[in-house]
């Protein structure tokens, strides 16, 4: 396994893009501060001073679109019992806030996967940037980490993720165990398309299952939201 960590970069997952030919796959990056980090749909990611921000290549899961799903639930894992997940691919604490979320991105055959989680979010933090939507950390009160938890705890995980890998029918468990909304009336909105219904479940290929009036409807993608 490759590692790198940088003081600082625009965004890790574009550093791992941009020199993926003279890079050594399996590959880690890292970064203390990342300056051009990215969301879903284009959505800028700040990068707060207790966060962890790292990127790295991953074989695709054998059902290729449920590959952000497992990094998600091994995440969840790795940090129980105080991250939890809402679909599609954010990482939210016990309160419902926002603490991070997964990016990924097919490369040659190979996942570049995007990770931005928010340990810890001061008050000073939540007053500055004013967040349009509730953001929070893992962790409500800051803890004693290392100097360089920026680059050893991407390490660590990365390093069990490699060897923990899961198959379709794990990660539909697993998902349920962490999902924050199950069992929730919820609407997920995509472009002019809306669906609601009870969030109960993904399919085998990783799509929202809502049940609405005992119909099952499969929703791929989209934007989640209580109703």
């Amino acid at each position: 396994m490759q590692t790198l960590h940088l003081p600082t970069v625009d965004s890790t997952q574009s550093y791992i893009k941009n020199h993926f030919q003279d890079l050594r796959s399996p590959i880690l990056v890292s970064t203390s501060k990342q300056d051009a980090g990215h969301g879903r749909r284009g959505s800028q990611w700040r990068h707060l001073e207790n966060a962890l921000a790292f990127s790295f290549t991953l074989e695709p899961n054998q059902t290729l679109t449920l590959t952000p799903l497992e990094i998600g639930c091994f995440l969840a894992k790795y940090f129980s019992p105080h991250l939890l997940l809402k679909w599609p691919n954010d990482l939210i604490n016990t309160k419902g806030e926002k603490v991070g979320g997964i990016i990924c991105q097919l490369v040659e055959g190979t996942i570049v996967a995007g990770v931005g989680i928010n340990l810890y979010v001061t008050e000073e933090e939540r007053r500055e940037f004013n967040f349009p939507y509730p953001v929070g950390g893992i962790f409500e009160e800051k803890q004693e980490w290392q100097s360089d938890f920026a680059s050893t705890l991407p390490c660590e995980i990365y390093k069990s993720l490699l060897t923990k890998r899961m198959d379709e029918k794990i990660i539909q468990e697993e998902f349920k165990k962490y999902c924050f909304h199950l069992d929730q009336q919820v609407t997920i909105t995509d472009h002019q398309n809306s669906s609601q219904g009870k969030f109960i479940g993904i399919s085998t290929f990783g799509e929202a299952l809502l049940e609405t009036e005992g119909a099952i409807q499969k929703v791929l993608t989209g934007s989640l939201r209580p109703s």
